[in-house]
C-alpha cells in the first residue's frame, strides 16, 4: 500500500487532521512530529480511496452514521433529506444529485440540491422497469442536462445503462451508448456512468476497459455480486477485495458505488449488505468496504517524476509511506527517518 504525502504546513500536526494525498484523502490517527520522527501509526485504519461510495435513501442517520467514512452517496434523486445533508456536509461526504428518468427534468433547477458539485445522468435507461430510454429520447433530454449543470457549475455525468437480461431497451450497454453518443453529438459530458453486476473480477475488468473506449473518467455507479451467482457471504468477501484492487488502482475509475447498504430478495439476497438487516452496524463486508484501505494505487505514475505526479498538491511530495514505512524522497526535506 502506498501513499505520497506532501509537505505538510506546520511542525506539529494534530489527531485525526485531513492531509492531501495524491488523490487519497488520510485520516492521521496519532500526532506527527515533523521534524523528528513520524510514529508508526500514522496511516490510520480510515485511509480509504476518495473514490468509493454508495447508492441508498438514507432515511435514519444512524445509517449513515455508520457508513461515514464512505467519501459519496447518491440516493437517484435530485436532493436528499436535510438530515442526511447536514451530516454529510459535516463529515466531507459528498452528495450527488441524479436526474433519474425524463419527468420533472424542467424543475430540476428548482429542487436540486443548492451544494451539489455533480450530476448524474438518467439511471439505467436501457432497462424498461427503469428510466426507459431510447437513446435518441435520452439525448434530445441532453440540451435541458446542460443548462442546469452550466448554471450551477457541476460537473456532468452521462446516463449509466448496465447489461440487461429481461425487459430491455438495449440488453448491450455498449450498444446504447453508441446510440447515445452518435445522436447526441456536440453534447457535454464530464464523466461516463454505468453499472455492472457479476461476482467475476475478471469479467469486471474486462467491462472497465471496454468503458475507456470512451475516453471519459468513469463512475461505475453501482456494482455487487448476485445472490443467483453463488453471492454467499464469502464469495461477496472474495469478490469485494478482487474488485477494489482492481478499481482503486485504475486511474480512469474515479468513483464507485456498492450496492447496497442493505439488500434482500432473491437477486442479490441479504449476503450484499453493508450494514446488518436489523441494527446500523457493518456486516463483515461491510467493514471490508468502509475500513479496509485496500490497493490504493499511485494511478500508474509510479514511472513520473515525483514532482509531476503530485502537481495538484499543494507543495512537492517529501516522503513515501510503503507498507508503513517512511521513505525519504529528497535529502533537503529535513526528516529524521
Amino acid at each position: 500500500m502506498e501513499f505520497v504525502i506532501c509537505s505538510m504546513p506546520s511542525t506539529l500536526v494534530s489527531a485525526w487532521s485531513f492531509f492531501v494525498v495524491c488523490k487519497v484523502l488520510v485520516f492521521a490517527s496519532s500526532e506527527i512530529n515533523i521534524s523528528g520522527h513520524i510514529s508508526p501509526d500514522f496511516v490510520g485504519q480510515y485511509a480509504l480511496p476518495a473514490g468509493r461510495g454508495t447508492g441508498w435513501d438514507f432515511q435514519q442517520m444512524e445509517d449513515l452514521q455508520a457508513l461515514q467514512s464512505i467519501r459519496w452517496w447518491y440516493d437517484w434523486g435530485p436532493s436528499s433529506n436535510p438530515s442526511a445533508l447536514r451530516f454529510a456536509s459535516e463529515h466531507n461526504i459528498e452528495f450527488v444529485p441524479m436526474q433519474w428518468g425524463k419527468w420533472g427534468i424542467e424543475n430540476l433547477i428548482k429542487v436540486i440540491d443548492p451544494q451539489a458539485k455533480h450530476l448524474l445522468g438518467m439511471n439505467e435507461p436501457g432497462h424498461q422497469q427503469q428510466s426507459n430510454l431510447e437513446p435518441a429520447e435520452a439525448a434530445a433530454l441532453w440540451p435541458a442536462m446542460e443548462q442546469v449543470a452550466n448554471k450551477m457549475g457541476l460537473r456532468l455525468g452521462t446516463p449509466s445503462p448496465a447489461p440487461c437480461g429481461a425487459q430491455c431497451v438495449r440488453s448491450n450497454p455498449f450498444q446504447w451508448f453508441d446510440e447515445f453518443f452518435e445522436a447526441c453529438k456536440g453534447c457535454h459530458f464530464d464523466f461516463l456512468a454505468t453499472h455492472i453486476y457479476t461476482c467475476n473480477a475478471d469479467a469486471l475488468k474486462w467491462y472497465i476497459n471496454e468503458c475507456k473506449k470512451y475516453k471519459l473518467p468513469i463512475w461505475l455507479t453501482e456494482f455487487a455480486c448476485p445472490n443467483g451467482h453463488h453471492g454467499t457471504t464469502d464469495c461477496q468477501q472474495t469478490f469485494m477485495s478482487d474488485a477494489l484492487k482492481i478499481l482503486d488502482m485504475d486511474a480512469a475509475v474515479k468513483r464507485h458505488a456498492w450496492f447496497a447498504p442493505r439488500t434482500s430478495g432473491d437477486w442479490l439476497g441479504h449476503s450484499a449488505s453493508l450494514l446488518q438487516a436489523d441494527k446500523p452496524k457493518l456486516t463483515e463486508l461491510g467493514k471490508l468496504y468502509t475500513q479496509d484501505p485496500g490497493m490504493v494505487s499511485l494511478q500508474n505514475e509510479v514511472t513520473q517524476s515525483w514532482t509531476n505526479m503530485c502537481s495538484h498538491c499543494f507543495a512537492l511530495p517529501q516522503l513515501l509511506i510503503l507498507n508503513g514505512t517512511a521513505k525519504q524522497l529528497c535529502s533537503d526535506c529535513g526528516f529524521e527517518l
